[in-house]
């Protein structure tokens, strides 16, 4: 097996002697190496080892012409990467000194014999292989360590720092060069958790496979929360170091923060939905007896029996408001627009705030629909707006924002949210702000705090509940004397996009006030298309699949002008969607977008009159050719 393998090794070999470069090319071919080629000057030995591959090279030292064979090797080693092994009759000092700086794999001295000859190849060779694997397996090493999530450190025996991976770079604002030389707590910021003091070296307080928690301040000042492990680095003979890993869990306590508070609410609402129904059973008798009360009785009596009914009827409203809690009310979802929504209750948040607190609003463009129930979202307003208007002293001010948002699949967000597009909405108030601990509760109900600076009650309770009912998520961010923050994220159906916020003084292209439903469900292309058709001025209601077009369709009361949709989509096709919005819609112009051949949809019948069918790809100019005919003309266009 040794045989066949040495068999396929090929042997250079450079000596301007020819009898001797015969002699060892037949030794070598006699041992089962091949030579196919013999150089006899270190021009020609770097022209060969260029055109083909060598696995070995035969260097004699002494060369004539105008390189020697250090020379040559040195060149070669940097073209070529083929080891050398030299041959020479000469071993002074200083010849040996230059031929070290070419790292070469051995030497064989003439007179050369048979067995110098074999131990000497087979033992470069051998070399050269190892060498290969060791290289392999530390670019494998690197480009591991480089490529994980957690940050690595590794140390040298001193407790010097030799390696950072990029994301220890990130976490300790340091980077490789500048940390590598330092001492291992130079770099590595850490303090206790619990104490917030300077921690111990991790390589010297960690037990072998110990975890611990401690607070990372980076370079830059920033703390993060993570999780450290130490392991030694060792080879069989000594000590090499030690490896510190460094694992940020913040989106993991972020999740479990957020698992916590969600199963939390949830025992809570069980507990709400059951005293609700007992109460309101025994509120049906008492509101009863009291109305038939104060019908019987007259002046005093009459006005107490009355105050009774009274009583009763606000315990009413309480045991309502633990519906809500609970999830069990019955709700009447619909598609809605949050900045109409928003505006419908500036007035009502306005007077709310009386005269020594303002109310400002930053309505994002392009608006956000969501389904969601009109009255309890416009319920989460108030709440919210109330809660902050009991934060804020005289002066104060509370802000509403609305914008959209997109969340990758592959960004860090999708941790904690489902990639797709949100419409997120902000409260903020100036108000004295809360601590960590009092953040921590604020939305279990009867929670209360003075400093705080909200009462009791079921308020911020409600307004988590609803968020949670329709499928979106409720955060509060805060600082004491900074205000308090409230960001709730509903998933998307849809957005719109007038063409006022493409040209702010309402001018543009003459087709500027028609609207397009744009219906695509790859987000590249839809992103796309959406920047052609907003270049052009025209408003857009966009979807990512036909369910979503449908609730669109029908939220949005103003004519819809023409749908531009794939044609092949999950559930619901592009022709379907066409089919039923045309049932409502008669004048709907249609811009079919397709990958297939577009003469099946001619064979399916969908083709006619203010129909187009525009192949991909496409170009800009060509997708708004398309749009201008059917709006313009409202005729057939095949090709």
């Amino acid at each position: 097996m040794q045989l066949a393998q040495d068999l396929k090794k090929q042997i250079l070999v450079v000596e301007d002697e020819g009898l001797i470069a015969a002699d060892i090319q037949k030794r070598l071919e006699r041992l089962g190496y091949s030579v196919p080629a013999v150089a006899h000057s270190g021009e020609e030995a770097l022209q060969f080892a260029r055109k083909g591959p060598f696995d070995l090279v035969l260097m004699d030292i002494r060369l004539k012409g105008s390189m020697d064979g250090i020379e040559t090797a040195h060149a070669m080693k940097q073209d070529c990467a083929i080891p050398v092994v030299y041959l020479t009759a000469h071993a002074d000092q200083e010849t040996i000194h230059r031929a070290k700086l070419t790292e070469p794999f051995g030497y064989v001295l003439k007179p050369i014999g048979d067995g110098d000859l074999r131990s000497a190849v087979e033992i470069a060779i051998y070399k050269h292989e190892m060498e290969h694997r060791v290289r392999t397996s530390e670019a494998w090493l690197s480009a591991t360590l480089r490529s994980i999530g957690d940050g690595v450190i590794a140390t040298g025996t001193a407790g010097e720092v030799v390696f950072l991976n990029p994301v220890a770079e990130q976490l300790t604002g340091w980077s490789a060069s500048e940390a590598k030389g330092l001492l291992l707590m130079d770099v590595l910021g850490l303090c206790e958790e619990s104490t917030e003091r300077p921690a111990k070296n991790p390589t010297y307080d960690l037990l072998p496979g110990e975890i611990r928690t401690y607070t990372l301040i980076s370079k830059t000042g920033a703390s993060t929360a993570v999780e450290v492990g130490c392991f030694e680095n060792s080879s069989e003979e000594s000590l090499l170091g030690a490896v510190i890993v460094v694992h940020d869990i913040r989106a993991r306590r972020e999740l479990e923060s957020r698992l916590i508070q969600s199963q939390r609410m949830e025992a809570v609402a069980n507990l709400a939905g059951g005293l609700a129904h007992d109460f309101n059973n025994q509120l049906t008798v008492i509101l009863g007896y009291a109305e038939e009360l104060a019908a019987r009785l007259s002046d005093r009596d009459q006005q107490e029996a009355l105050e009774i009914k009274h009583s009763a009827s606000i315990a009413s409203s309480i045991t309502h408001q633990l519906l809500t809690l609970s999830r069990r009310e019955v709700v009447h979802p619909e598609v809605l627009n949050v900045n109409e929504v928003v505006c419908e209750m500036q007035p009502m948040i306005s007077h709310s705030l009386g005269k020594t607190r303002t109310l400002a609003t930053d309505l994002g463009s392009p608006a956000g629909f969501i389904r969601a129930d009109r009255n309890l979202l416009k319920q989460v307003l108030l709440n919210l707006s109330f809660n902050a208007r009991d934060a804020m002293p005289a002066g104060g001010e509370l802000r509403l924002e609305t914008s959209s948002l997109e969340v990758d699949a592959a960004s860090p967000e999708a941790r904690l949210f489902r990639p797709g597009g949100y419409v997120r909405l902000r409260v903020s108030d100036s108000g004295e702000g809360m601590d960590p601990e009092t953040l921590s509760h604020i939305f279990e109900p009867w929670f209360t705090t003075k400093k705080a600076g909200f009462g009791t009650g079921l308020g911020l309770s409600i307004a988590h509940a609803i968020v949670t009912q329709c499928g979106g998520d409720i955060a509060a961010t805060s600082a004491v004397g900074r205000g308090t923050t409230f960001e709730i994220r509903i998933p998307s159906v849809g957005t719109f996009q007038r063409a006022g916020d493409c040209y702010q003084d309402g001018s543009g292209p003459g087709d500027a006030r028609q609207t397009v439903l744009l219906v695509e469900d790859e987000d590249g292309v839809r992103r796309l298309m959406h920047t052609y058709l907003e270049r052009e001025g025209y408003q857009l209601l966009e979807a990512r699949n036909a369910e979503e077009a449908q609730s669109l369709a029908e939220a949005y009361r103003d004519p819809i002008d023409i749908l531009v949709t794939d044609v092949i989509m999950p559930g619901v096709t592009g022709p379907q969607l066409a089919e039923h919005l045309s049932k409502t819609r008669r004048d709907l112009k249609v811009l079919f977008v397709s990958g297939y051949r577009h003469d099946k949809l001619e064979n399916e019948g969908v083709m006619r009159q203010g129909v187009a069918v525009l192949p991909k790809p496409f170009a800009a100019s060509e997708l708004v050719r398309r749009v201008r005919i059917l709006l313009k003309l409202g005729t057939a266009v095949s090709h």
